[in-house]
């Protein structure tokens, strides 16, 4: 279980988790503001080699790669 903060809608972090083949759960838990960017607050759950794989698909995406 990993709880990330990103500007990235829900949606668009389900889309990325599911071109990865990754099996997790993606769950909106809230929203917070910084910097006056809403962030919104994920909780991502399933296994560690999982939660892994979506989380470097997702650096990946936000790097342009």
């Amino acid at each position: 279980m990993k709880v990330i903060e990103t500007p990235i809608p829900l949606t668009e972090l389900e889309e990325l988790a599911k071109r990865a083949g990754a099996d997790v759960k993606l769950t909106l838990v809230g929203k917070s503001g910084r910097n006056d960017i809403v962030l919104n607050r994920v909780l991502v759950e399933g296994p560690e080699e999982e939660i892994e794989r979506f989380m470097e698909k997702l650096r990946l995406a936000r790097a342009g790669g």
